[in-house]
């Protein structure tokens, strides 16, 4: 806080000077007092102010005045106009350039796919290996590892099936104590060989073999279907759980 002057301190004498200084050092959001030295000043920047130097203006100089303020309102005018017709041009130069810009790099795009031999691997119809149209497998790689897989489902659900069955002592005859119905468990499927190619080749080998060996395990009776079933590492009756 500043000393006060000789001069403050005279004038704070008197009982309305008090009081005004105080309510200009008035806070807490009350109304505070504004020292306006003259109160019939005209302000600055209103356009009844007139300077110093402008009472002294009379006759023609008053025109030449009034003129400049004109030009210079519309050198003003000018320069906003072209500053925003500057401002317009950059901004459409902007997207003008954005829309080449992405149009270049789709261009670009559609030559680097075309380029690449890999993309069009992507471009496969339905199931990979299966065709949906004609319902049979390719005859490529990922066709016959398909029918494999498939293979092995059926053949997992066979096996649960006569798991099932042994455990339910299905075809068991408790009378003549033998088993009368037999449960048969065809031969796991193999895996086709994919290294020479000849995967058709395997899987009609495998489905001659496996119609060979299937009179084999029937000429024996239901007897030989059970023996058969528990050679083959099946679970039976007396088996802790299932191996699959």
């Amino acid at each position: 806080m500043q000393p006060r002057s000789r001069a403050e301190r005279h004038g704070l004498v008197h009982k309305e000077a008090l009081e005004k200084a105080r309510l200009r050092h008035r806070s807490g959001g009350f109304f505070r007092y504004e020292d306006i030295q003259n109160p019939v000043a005209v302000l600055s920047d209103s356009p009844a102010f007139l300077g110093r130097r402008g009472w002294m203006t009379a006759g023609p100089a008053c025109e030449e005045v009034n003129y400049a303020k004109r030009e210079h309102a519309k050198v003003m005018r000018d320069e906003k106009t072209e500053a925003r017709r500057a401002r317009n041009y950059e901004r459409e130069e902007h997207r003008l350039r954005a829309m080449d810009a992405n149009e270049r790099a789709m261009a670009e795009r559609v030559e680097r796919l075309q380029a690449d031999p890999m993309m069009g691997r992507k471009n496969i119809s339905g199931q990979h290996g299966f065709n949906l149209i004609n319902q049979t497998y390719e005859s490529s790689p990922a066709g016959a590892c398909l029918q494999h897989h498939d293979a092995m489902i059926r053949y997992k659900a066979k096996v649960r099936a006569a798991n099932l069955a042994m455990r339910g002592h299905l075809g068991f005859n408790p009378i003549l104590g033998e088993q009368t119905y037999g449960i048969s468990l065809p031969p796991p499927p193999k895996p086709p060989s994919l290294t020479r190619g000849d995967w058709d080749d395997s899987r009609s080998t495998r489905s001659m073999s496996s119609t060979r060996s299937a009179p084999s395990m029937r000429t024996g009776g239901p007897q030989a279907w059970t023996d058969g079933f528990r050679a083959a590492g099946a679970p039976g009756r007396h088996t802790g759980r299932a191996h699959w």
